[in-house]
């Protein structure tokens, strides 16, 4: 019992403190921009917005979900398009590839499983961007970095100290991962993992959708616990593709912290979804 609980304890302080570093970054960069950001600033970052997609789909070809999360922050502060950030989101690989590295997949299907996630997410992106609704989703048409300070009541009164600025939005941040990756631990931990088993393995027709619903939990452990699923064979890469498409790790956790309009949260909640589940069931076809 006590073993347990260490680890849960263990994992979700190296969970946390592997995510500190990107999120440190990512506010100097925002700190930075707020204070020191001229007009031609500006234009630099409107212009390079409509690359986003593309930038954000390659990073997802890094296994690592600190990208994810340094993508919540800057949507939040309209540093990115929502495009960019779900081509983030979707072709963020996290657990997996060293997963199937040491599961023996081999090399080829390796690389065309990350080609067809960042595919995915760019093309995505890009449509996003181009032809989703101002109703569904307000654009951000100019960086917003005051109101994401505001919104987070970090109380960075010291203008010219963007570093204490920075450090003071990553603690708060780090906080607040740790505790939520101890309870998802825990969960994961103490039955969980059976409960998710039988749940994508009792209605085969129906586990593209149940995996897709699974990788909606804000946690590093639904890779995991889908690519170790496929490597044994329980499920098929498909239903593996779309709960790791719709896996953002800790991403939308940090989203949902730092971005205070609800109901935008829950669209983009369901957009992940459900293009977790279409890839998912397109992967079926294209492998």
């Amino acid at each position: 019992m006590w073993a347990a609980q260490i680890d849960i304890l263990v994992d979700a302080l190296y969970e946390t403190l592997s995510l500190v570093p990107y999120l440190y970054l990512t506010y100097l960069l925002m700190e930075y921009l707020e204070h020191k950001m001229t007009r031609r600033s500006m234009i630099y970052i409107r212009r390079a917005k409509q690359y986003g997609p593309i930038a954000g789909g390659l990073l997802g070809l890094i296994p690592q979900c600190g990208f994810s999360i340094a993508a919540a922050n800057l949507y939040t502060a309209g540093l990115i398009t929502l495009g960019t950030l779900m081509a983030v989101f979707l072709s963020t690989s996290d657990e997996m590839v060293p997963l199937l590295i040491s599961g023996g997949v081999g090399g080829g299907l390796i690389i065309q499983i990350l080609c067809m996630k960042v595919t995915f997410g760019i093309i995505t992106g890009v449509l996003l961007d181009i032809f989703l609704p101002d109703k569904f989703i307000k654009r951000r048409t100019a960086p917003v970095i005051s109101s994401f300070c505001q919104h987070e009541k970090c109380r960075c009164a010291d203008k010219e100290n963007i570093w204490l600025s920075a450090f003071k939005h990553t603690e708060r941040i780090s906080l607040f991962i740790f505790f939520f990756s101890l309870v998802i631990n825990a969960l994961f931990m103490f039955g969980g993992k059976d409960v998710i088993n039988d749940a994508l393995t009792e209605i085969p027709i129906l586990s593209k959708f149940m995996a897709a619903l699974v990788g909606l939990i804000p946690s590093c452990y639904p890779s995991v616990l889908l690519t170790q699923l496929y490597l044994t064979q329980t499920i098929s890469l498909g239903t593996m593709m779309a709960g790791t498409l719709s896996n953002a790790g800790l991403g939308f956790l940090v989203l949902y912290r730092v971005n205070g309009n609800f109901k935008e949260n829950i669209r983009i909640l369901i957009l992940l979804y459900i293009f977790g589940v279409l890839f998912g069931i397109l992967s079926e076809y294209l492998f």
